[in-house]
C-alpha cells in the first residue's frame, strides 16, 4: 500500500462520513442510491464490473452464498446485454468456487427451482467458453479431488463391514471347532455380537441410499428423487438380507448351545463368503470411482503447475493429492495385513497393532505397499518444495511492507492509525501463514518418521525439526519431532536428551498427549542406555558355539 492509496482511502472515508451526517435544517427525504427521478442510471457495463468486484470481495470474506448471488446477477446482466465472454467466464467461475465451498460439487435439486448446476458443471461450462482458462482448470481439479473424498468415505464405510464379516467367519469357525469349551463359547458370542452390529449398520447404509447405490447414475424427477439408481452390491438387496438373517439364526443357536442341523456350519461359511463378496463389489466400485477422480485431480494439478509455474500454491494441492494416493494404497495393503491378523485369531484389542506389525515387516510384500511408498515419497518432495517457495513468498511480502514509507504523513492522525492497522493486519496474516507452514512441516516429519509410510528418513526429520525451531522458536514441538526421529532410529541418548528438553519446555495443558508419550519413551531410552548396544547376530552365534 503506497501513500496515494492511503490518501485516497482517507478521502473516501471522510466522504462517507459526510454523506452519513444528519441534516439539522430539515428531515431526510430521499435516498441518494435510488435510480428514480433525475438520478442517472449506472451503465450496464459498470454494474457488471461492480457486481463482479463485490462477488470477489464477498468470496474473500467467506460469504459464499452472497458471493454466488452477486456473480449470478452479473451473469444475467452479461447475457441480457450480450457482453464479452471474458466477463461471463469470471461470473460463472466465481459461482463454481462458491458451490465448491458450499459442498455442491455435483448437480443438485431445489424444490422451487428444479435441477441446479453444481461446481463441476460450472467449471466445465467455463472451459467450453475458454478451454485454457486457468481458474476453471484449477476448479475442475479441486472438484475432482473433493469427489474422490466423497467416494473414498463410502468405500471406507464398507471396509469396516468387510472386516466384521471376516471376523464373524473366523470367530464362528474357531467356535464351532471347539464345542463346549470356554474358548468356543467366547468366540461364538463374539461372532453373534458382530453379526448384530453388521446387520444394524447395513440397514442404516441402505436407508441413506448412497452407499449401496450410486445416485449419480439416475436423473432427478420433478420432486428431486432419483429412483432407479444403480445397485452396486453383488447380491440384490432381498437375497443378501435373507442370507444375513440365516447366518444370524445359525449363530444364535450355536451361541445358545443348541445342536446345529447337518450342513449348518457349511451354510454359515458359504453365506458369509457370499455376503463378503457382495459388499466387496460395492466397495470396489467406490474405490475405482475414487481413484479415477483422484488421478484426474493429480493430472489437472500437474498441468496447472506446468502452464503456470508462478502459481506455487498448486504444490500444496499436490501434497494433498499424493498423500491421498499414498493413503489409498496404504489402506489396500493394511486390509491384507488385517486379514492376516484375523487369520491368526487376533481379537479387536490387538487387531490394528498386529496388522501394522505385519505391514511394516520385511516379509510382507505387495504392489499396494510399493505404490503407497512411492506416493508418500512424492508427497514429501512436494511438501518441502511448497514450504521453500512459501518462505520466499513471505520474504517478498515483508520486503514490500517494509518499503512503504509513511514518515511524511505523521501529522495526519487518521492516516497514522490506518497505517498501524495495515501493519497489524499484515502481521496477523503472516502469523496465520506461518502456522499453515508449520503444519505442513509436521506432516513432512511424520512421513519421515512413522514406519508405516516406509520412508524412514530420520536425518531429514531432524533437519525438519531445525526448521520448525526457526519458524516457531517458542514452541517446543521441534524437540518432540527430533526426539522421535532419534528414538525410531534407535539412537537413544540424543532421543533422551530431546524428550527431556520437550518435557521441560512444554505445557501440561497444551501438550498432554505428547507429554504422555515422552514420559514413556524417556523410561524406554533409559532402559536401553543401561542395557547397552545389542551384540551383532554373528557375535551371538559364535558365543553360543
Amino acid at each position: 500500500m503506497n501513500r496515494a492509496r492511503l490518501l485516497l482511502a482517507a478521502s473516501a472515508c471522510l466522504l462517507l462520513v459526510a454523506c452519513s451526517s444528519t441534516d439539522n435544517n430539515g428531515p431526510y427525504t430521499h435516498s441518494p442510491f435510488s435510480e428514480d427521478g433525475e438520478s442517472p442510471k449506472t451503465p450496464p457495463g459498470e454494474r457488471v464490473a461492480d457486481l463482479l468486484r463485490e462477488a470477489k470481495q464477498q468470496y474473500d470474506e467467506r460469504h459464499y452464498e452472497a458471493s454466488f448471488r452477486y456473480a449470478e446477477t452479473a451473469e444475467d446482466l452479461i447475457d441480457e446485454h450480450k457482453f464479452d465472454d471474458v466477463d461471463r467466464a469470471m461470473a460463472i467461475t466465481i459461482q463454481g468456487y462458491c458451490l465448491l465451498q458450499l459442498g455442491r460439487v455435483q448437480d443438485y435439486f431445489i424444490s422451487t427451482h428444479g435441477v441446479q448446476k453444481g461446481a463441476l458443471s460450472k467449471f466445465r461450462a467455463v472451459l467450453g467458453l475458454n478451454p485454457d482458462y486457468f481458474r476453471a482448470k484449477l476448479g475442475v481439479a479441486l472438484a475432482r479431488f473433493r469427489l474422490h473424498g466423497d467416494s473414498i468415505r463410502k468405500a471406507e464405510s464398507l471396509d469396516q463391514g468387510m472386516i466384521w464379516i471376516a471376523q464373524i467367519s473366523e470367530d464362528a469357525r474357531r467356535g464351532l471347532a471347539a464345542p463346549g469349551t470356554d474358548e468356543g463359547r467366547l468366540r461364538l458370542r463374539y461372532a453373534l455380537q458382530k453379526h448384530k452390529v453388521l446387520a444394524d449398520n447395513r440397514a442404516k447404509m441402505i436407508e441413506l441410499g448412497f452407499v449401496f447405490a450410486d445416485p449419480e447414475t439416475a436423473k432427478f424427477d420433478d420432486k428431486g428423487r432419483r429412483d432407479g439408481a444403480k445397485w452396486l452390491a453383488g447380491m440384490d438387496e432381498g437375497a443378501e438380507l435373507k442370507a444375513l438373517k440365516d447366518c444370524g439364526y445359525i449363530l444364535e443357536d450355536a451361541a445358545a448351545g443348541t445342536k446345529l442341523k447337518e450342513g449348518d456350519p457349511k451354510r454359515l461359511a458359504d453365506s458369509l463368503k457370499a455376503i463378503g463378496e457382495s459388499w466387496r463389489a460395492a466397495r470396489n466400485y467406490w474405490r475405482r470411482t475414487a481413484l479415477t477422480d483422484l488421478q484426474a485431480a493429480r493430472d489437472g494439478f500437474l498441468e496447472i503447475r506446468k502452464i503456470s509455474p508462478t502459481y506455487f500454491w498448486v504444490e500444496r494441492d499436490l501434497v494433498y493429492v499424493y498423500q491421498s494416493l499414498g493413503a489409498f494404497f496404504l489402506d489396500l495393503g493394511m486390509e491384507q495385513a488385517r486379514l492376516s491378523a484375523i487369520a491368526e485369531g487376533k481379537l479387536d484389542d490387538a487387531l490394528e497393532e498386529t496388522a501394522r506389525r505385519i505391514f511394516v515387516s520385511k516379509g510382507f510384500t505387495s504392489r499396494e505397499k510399493d505404490e503407497a511408498k512411492k506416493n508418500y515419497e512424492d508427497a514429501l518432495e512436494f511438501t518441502l518444495s511448497f514450504v521453500a517457495r512459501h518462505e520466499d513468498f513471505e520474504r517478498k511480502g515483508i520486503a514490500r511492507r517494509d518499503r512503504d514509507e509513511f514518515d511524511d504523513i505523521n501529522d495526519n492522525p487518521f492516516l497514522v492509525d490506518l497505517v498501524q492497522r495495515y501493519r497489524a493486519t499484515m502481521d496477523e496474516l503472516l502469523a496465520e501463514e506461518r502456522g499453515m507452514r508449520a503444519t505442513m512441516l509436521l506432516e513432512a516429519a511424520s512421513l519421515c518418521i512413522d514406519p508405516v509410510f516406509q520412508l524412514n528418513d530420520h536425518a531429514k526429520a531432524i533437519s525438519i525439526a531445525a526448521r520448525l525451531k526457526a519458524l516457531m522458536p517458542n514452541n517446543p514441538v521441534h524437540h518432540f519431532v527430533k526426539a522421535t526421529a532419534y528414538f525410531t532410529g534407535k539412537d537413544y541418548q540424543p532421543a533422551l536428551d530431546s524428550y527431556q528438553a520437550f518435557m521441560k519446555e512444554s505445557s501440561i495443558s497444551e501438550h498432554t498427549f505428547q507429554r504422555g508419550v515422552a514420559r514413556q519413551r524417556i523410561l524406554e531410552c533409559e532402559r536401553e542406555i543401561v542395557a547397552g548396544p545389542a551384540k551383532p547376530d554373528s557375535e551371538d552365534s559364535s558365543a553360543s558355539r
